[in-house]
């Protein structure tokens, strides 16, 4: 069963420093995993389409309409971290005048009408809800993110980007793995020979 703390103490124990017992400790290895571990995560978690955060909703149309450029714009969900996919097609359309769209403020501008269904990566705050090779990079990224205030030593920097980009490395792959195979949308050279 995973946890913050114990994430944290994995982190730490990658530079050579104590363990801590709670992130409020009165130790520099707990103010600074503390200072920097939502960011971090949340950084880990956009960077990459992984698996366990993905999510899907229908967006209501906001009353209001954008002022130019679009017709219609939707309130992102609060644990929005990435856009994966507009519309409700298991084919990855090619954009077109319908199918553009951008992101503004913390909403969707497009001029699709609502519903909108979208596909995005969230913002996972539970441990237990992580994949094991998610908690193995989020563990080297913190160590590297926190490397210099613990240690102010370049050699153990080194060695934990090392052991990060191995670690990110392994996720991925098994990330990409499990993913099942993508129809690709024909393009119009195809479509023409029909």
């Amino acid at each position: 069963m995973a946890s913050i703390v114990g994430i944290a103490n994995r982190a730490i124990t990658k530079l050579g420093e104590a363990r801590i017992i709670s992130l409020s400790d009165a130790t520099k290895q707990a103010a600074t995993i503390q200072s920097m571990f939502d960011a971090v995560r949340d950084a880990e978690l956009r960077a990459h389409v992984w698996h366990f955060a993905k999510a899907r909703k229908r967006l209501p149309a906001m009353s209001t309409a954008p002022e130019f450029g679009f017709t219609h714009q939707f309130q992102l969900p609060s644990d929005f971290l990435r856009l994966l996919k507009i519309g409700e097609s298991a084919v990855y359309p090619r954009p077109t005048v319908d199918g553009l769209y951008s992101i503004e403020g913390g909403k969707i501008l497009t001029n699709q009408p609502g519903p909108l269904a979208i596909q995005y990566c969230r913002r996972v705050e539970d441990p237990n809800l992580y994949d094991a090779l998610f908690c193995e990079a989020l563990v080297g990224r913190l160590a590297v993110e926190a490397c210099e205030a613990i240690t102010q030593s370049q050699t153990k920097f080194d060695r934990v980007a090392q052991m990060y980009e191995r670690a990110l490395r392994d996720a991925i792959r098994a990330n990409a793995i499990e993913r099942p195979s993508q129809a690709i949308a024909d393009d119009t050279w195809l479509t023409s020979r029909r």
